[in-house]
């Protein structure tokens, strides 16, 4: 018999993990007593998010696919390990239903808790799946998009399966107050604030084509300040570049304020991944998006494409290299800066965008009702 326990099995980036504790949050107001256990990665970002939570988690030794034919054995041996852990922790939890994240931890959860018969979901807020959704689709009972077009990526058998709500975005991330994010990040008042930010470690082009555009956002200092968020380790010596040139900048590394940041911004410049999207359409923020351009598959400039279709966002071509990047930002940031119309303008369509707070509860209702056939 199920017991009113759930597992959400995935993690390796924050764009994993976020999602998954807003659906735990949705979980726990539908069934106070119920329990949620994650099955993460091993890797630092993950404790680190997860540790500040009240959800138990297991990181596993899983890896994700190798690049080269060397990397096999440490691959098969990693997964070996964890779908003996997956294997354990369903038989004593007794879960009601699996729900995957998202990436290679997703893997070893989300196999052996169909193969167990448990009701089993992915989440796949990216437009484009990747490699473990792709593989991990026949393998659940539904799959959560956040994107209409994601349907079409996937086997013709498997599109009934696809349900399109939305990305599951964090309770509380909407209506944070401009006071107290200014004064929570030591920000002036009286000028706008343009949010750097790139999830996890993506954001150090974006600090460093910053860096290179100091003298020319120099002109900006009067009226408008930086609240740059990055792991970079670089960050210190961006921000004295920045400063150098007259600029007031606020730098800080893992931001668990989010809420406060958004509320902070008149403009934010950010990668593309698939959670950034569904927050920015949240908080109506406009953005300058830098798509990450190392994904194979390119699924950041898929996400990119909504909102910039909507008109609340501009792309820049990331084009891997720090002057080629700077000189690309400098076309399309600087005259956002100084037009103020232009920049109203990206906020009303930013404020308009059709954002799907219910996602969450979507996904978490599913969850209990499919435990419940148990």
């Amino acid at each position: 018999m199920p017991t009113d326990i759930y597992i959400l099995a995935g993690g390796g980036t924050g764009g994993h993990l976020y999602p998954g504790l807003a659906v735990a949050g949705e979980l726990l107001a539908l069934r106070p007593a119920a329990k949620v256990v994650f099955a993460c990665s091993g890797r630092a970002i993950d404790r680190r998010i997860l540790e500040a939570q009240p959800f138990p988690f297991v990181p596993q030794p899983v890896r994700p696919l190798p690049a080269r034919p060397w990397g096999w054995p440490r691959f098969l041996i990693a997964w070996g390990r964890s779908v003996i852990l997956a294997r354990r922790l369903i038989l004593d939890l007794q879960p009601a239903a699996v729900l995957g994240l998202g990436g290679f931890a997703a893997g070893p959860g989300v196999c052996c808790a169909a193969r167990a018969h448990v009701p089993t979901a992915l989440l796949n807020p990216d437009a484009v799946p990747g490699k473990a959704n792709w593989m991990l689709a026949t393998r659940a009972e539904v799959i959560f998009t956040q994107f209409p077009s994601s349907r079409e990526a996937f086997a013709d058998r498997l599109r009934e399966r696809v349900r399109c709500v939305g990305c599951p975005v964090r309770r509380g991330l909407t209506g944070a107050d401009r006071a107290e994010a200014v004064a929570h990040f030591g920000l002036r008042p009286d000028r706008r604030t343009l949010l750097i930010f790139g999830g996890s470690l993506l954001a150090e082009a974006l600090g460093e084509a910053v860096e290179r555009l100091a003298t020319r956002l120099s002109e900006f200092a009067a009226n408008w300040q930086l609240l740059h968020l990055t792991g970079s380790p670089r960050a210190e010596q961006i921000q004295r570049a920045l400063e150098d040139k007259g600029l007031a900048v606020r730098t800080q590394g893992y931001c668990d304020r989010m809420d406060l940041a958004y509320a902070a911004a008149d403009l934010a410049l950010a990668r593309a991944g698939a959670v950034t999207i569904a927050e920015l359409a949240a908080t109506g923020t406009p953005a300058v998006l830098m798509p990450y351009p190392h994904h194979a598959d390119r699924h950041q400039y898929h996400n990119a494409a909504a909102l910039a279709d909507s008109g609340a966002a501009v792309v820049c071509e990331d084009r891997q290299d720090a002057a080629a990047n700077a000189a690309a930002l400098r076309g399309v940031l600087v005259p956002l800066l100084r037009d103020a119309a232009a920049l109203e303008a990206m906020t009303r369509a930013a404020a308009g965008l059709a954002a799907r707070p219910s996602a969450a509860a979507a996904v978490a209702e599913w969850l209990v009702t499919a435990g419940g056939r148990g």
